[in-house]
């Protein structure tokens, strides 16, 4: 699936809560199921983010088809060399408008080292590693 938006819901419990919209068959198979799987894409998943967001024709019946996948603990398909993924189980939803928001309690893990491909204006960025930010001091 492709989410019009993630973000972490609570720290303990590890949560987070996915945006998707209705108008799909995405909020449909998550109730059933009662679980997911978020997969942090880097530069590497570019066909992923776009077999997943549909502009891929001949992934377009077999989504999954465009990589390799595992579970870990819920059974929802994880990438298998994804940069980071939280395999979640689903608590709690909740629809506001035309999109539906899910709550899931990350059960599963797996990270490793890399920048996170980014989808902004249009295109394709990531985040590279060019130095830190100095810190300001700042009078209240």
């Amino acid at each position: 699936m492709t989410v019009s938006s993630i973000c972490t819901a609570s720290a303990d419990p590890p949560q987070v809560l996915v945006c998707v919209h209705l108008g799909g068959p995405t909020a449909a198979a998550l109730r059933a199921n009662k679980c997911f799987a978020v997969n942090i894409l880097d530069r590497k998943h570019r066909h992923v983010a776009d077999s997943f967001a549909g502009r891929i024709e001949r992934w377009r019946s077999d989504r999954f088809a465009c990589d390799t996948w595992t579970t870990i603990a819920t059974g929802a398909p994880v990438l298998t060399d994804g940069l980071l993924v939280m395999d979640c189980e689903l608590t709690q939803e909740l629809v506001v408008s035309t999109h539906a928001v899910f709550v899931g309690t990350v059960v599963g893990l797996q990270s490793r080292e890399g920048a996170p491909l980014l989808y902004s204006d249009q295109a394709y960025r990531t985040l590279e590693n060019h130095g830190t930010i100095p810190s300001e001091d700042i009078q209240l």
